[in-house]
């Protein structure tokens, strides 16, 4: 039976630099290299090895050895990944390796993939991973949240589509059916999660949000802090108190006053 290996490529980033190494496609001076332990983290209060609990006892079965993220743990004192100035590759499905790679993901040092250190989340460093299985898992999985989304989208009235752009703040007074789908799309390719969260909720939450969208609008609500006012009167806290608010059975009163408010003033 064909072992059908996991590799993991770990790369030096290559930054300009005062020796010009970068032009050359370089990171560092021939010869030198970093070495990566697993060193102590106050937020964890143990060694940063990047385990999780099942993954520490089953990798200390198959390797014989006690990974314990204590500093007095022998092994770890001993342990070191060797990151030189070329892509290096790791096969997670042998012991060792998977371990040099969890060692490397829980190290400031290594940016967890490309993604990340673009949007700025390892500022200090110096190599990067790509995980050509976790980057396929990933893509495959943004893949089906925005295939739920258009799915959502595509069931979704033209007026019930002008309320979730309400709920985003992103209604204007160019309400056409062509805009209102247009922009709304536009929502979702940014966070198809997010969309359908929102566009998900009961159409009776859907309908409160809008409305509380345009009580705003029109001044006819208006906050203080957080909380939202009605001729001086607080309804709720903040937003979601509001809307919880006027969701409930008991203040349908209220309600019918606000939407009939709302239509005096349109």
């Amino acid at each position: 039976m064909k072992v059908v290996k996991n590799l993991v490529y770990v790369k030096p980033i290559i930054k300009e630099r005062w020796h010009g190494l970068h032009k050359l496609g370089r990171a560092k001076f021939q010869g030198t290299a970093d070495v990566i332990q697993a060193v102590y983290d106050k937020n964890i209060g143990t060694l940063a090895t990047g385990l999780d609990p099942e993954q520490r006892e089953r990798l200390s079965k198959v390797m014989g050895v006690s990974l314990d993220p204590i500093a007095t743990n022998e092994y770890w004192q001993e342990f070191k990944v060797k990151l030189e100035d070329k892509t290096m590759i790791f096969d997670t499905t042998i012991p060792f390796q998977e371990l040099q790679i969890s060692v490397l993901r829980a190290s400031n040092l290594v940016a967890n993939s490309q993604k990340e250190h673009d949007s700025g989340m390892w500022p200090d460093a110096k190599y990067v991973i790509y995980d050509e299985q976790q980057e396929v898992e990933k893509e495959a999985k943004t893949a089906e949240v925005k295939a739920k989304a258009v799915q959502v989208f595509s069931k979704l009235s033209p007026s019930k589509r002008l309320d979730i752009l309400k709920i985003f703040g992103k209604a204007t007074n160019n309400t056409t059916e062509d805009f209102t789908y247009a922009r709304l799309y536009e929502i979702l390719e940014e966070n198809p999660k997010r969309f359908t969260e929102v566009a998900s909720a009961k159409p009776e939450e859907i309908k409160v949000k809008a409305l509380i969208f345009d009580l705003e609008t029109k001044g006819i609500l208006r906050t203080k802090g957080a909380a939202y006012l009605y001729n001086d009167q607080q309804i709720g806290f903040d937003y979601d108190d509001t809307v919880n608010y006027l969701m409930n059975p008991k203040n349908q009163e209220l309600l019918i006053k606000l939407t009939d408010d709302l239509k005096v003033r349109s």
